[in-house]
């Protein structure tokens, strides 16, 4: 298990650059070309040929090309070839735009005229951080023993945590979000991606939510750690495999599901407090929630606060197949509505006038 995340550093990434002007092409080729292999398009529809016919790792694309909009070439890239990165790189960007295309998976956007130094930065992390998913989605999907009985999964699990810290350490495996100093914030985040990036964006806007609220009620920085940590991992057990055979149960099953997602996070070593928020923010404050059906204060407050979090952003986020989602307001009112049967009421009050003060969403 201990090189299952080795990364080859033999092996230049490919990156195609989608430009119909060939001065943008040729700068772009003579930026990148020392650490990529290149290779071009001036169009969509032969970028999509390019995408179909060679393994790309990256692709920088104009968000103008004569025969179809950027940002929809975007949205097929990342439906179609979900696990290659994209940068965005164009003259008529506006923060609208920008905003848009990271929420529809693109991992950069930068302004012509570039600066090359930036430009070489962001591709070179954004590579780097395609090989890491790519050996995580790797040990996900080819290491059994990660989903089978015990003690054996757990110390595959431990062995998988060690490998990617030490790789961190070295350096190999650069931090994903800033200087945070926890590679158990990296670890989760980029299973959840390698996995699907929805889950990470739910997992990073519940977070969001979650730590607003316990900004409110004064916890320690210890507890909002925890709170954060806790609030990004809450749907650690979907990085199982789709069939429903991790740890030998039924994928309908869903009151066993949180249980399997604390397994894991023990076995990544999770802090305590943050394991019981993956377990226990399914348990509804009328004691009718699972896996325990516990009731009121006995549920702990911080998987009290996630799953207020959690259920206002599956109510107002996007959804990945389309589909209606409400307005916060429309959201907050759902909300109120399950003060003292869903939800802790108090805690629903607090949440839910910390969420009017929020900006609306674009």
């Amino acid at each position: 298990m201990g090189s299952a995340l080795d990364i080859p550093s033999d092996a230049k990434p490919t990156v195609l650059i989608v430009d119909d002007e060939a001065a943008p092409r040729a700068a772009l080729t003579q930026i990148l070309r020392q650490d990529f292999n290149i290779l071009t398009a001036e169009n969509a529809t032969k970028a999509l040929a390019v995408l179909h016919d060679h393994g790309v790792d990256l692709v920088t694309l104009d968000l103008r090309l004569p025969d179809r909009n950027g940002a929809d070439l975007l949205d097929e890239i990342k439906r179609t070839h979900a696990t290659i990165e994209v940068i965005m790189v164009t003259a008529y960007g506006t923060l609208t735009s920008a905003m848009d295309c990271i929420r529809h998976g693109a991992a950069g956007f930068l302004l012509k005229p570039f600066n090359a130094s930036e430009l070489l930065t962001i591709s070179l992390q954004t590579s780097r951080k395609k090989q890491r998913l790519d050996v995580l989605r790797a040990a996900l999907t080819d290491n059994d023993v990660l989903w089978g009985p015990e003690p054996a999964c757990t110390a595959a699990w431990q062995a998988l945590a060690a490998r990617y810290t030490a790789l961190l350490k070295q350096g190999m495996l650069p931090p994903a979000h800033g200087h945070d100093p926890s590679p158990l914030i990296h670890l989760v985040s980029d299973l959840l991606e390698a996995k699907d990036r929805h889950l990470v964006n739910h997992g990073n806007r519940v977070s969001f939510y979650a730590t607003l609220v316990g900004n409110r009620l004064e916890l320690s920085l210890a507890e909002q750690h925890l709170l954060s940590l806790g609030a990004l991992a809450h749907d650690l057990d979907l990085i199982a495999p789709a069939d429903g055979t991790a740890f030998g149960l039924d994928d309908h099953d869903t009151r066993h599901r949180t249980d399997m997602g604390a397994r894991i996070g023990r076995a990544l070593g999770l802090p305590a407090d943050a394991v019981q928020i993956i377990a226990l923010h399914h348990e509804r404050w009328d004691g009718t929630g699972h896996p325990f059906g516990l009731e009121g204060s006995r549920i702990p407050l911080l998987a009290r606060i996630v799953s207020l979090a959690q259920t206002f952003d599956d109510l107002t986020a996007e959804k990945p197949g389309g589909g209606t989602r409400l307005s916060m307001s429309e959201a907050i009112d759902c909300i109120e509505k399950q003060a003292a049967t869903c939800f802790d009421p108090e805690l629903t009050q607090l949440f839910c006038t910390t969420m009017r003060e929020q900006p609306p969403q674009s």
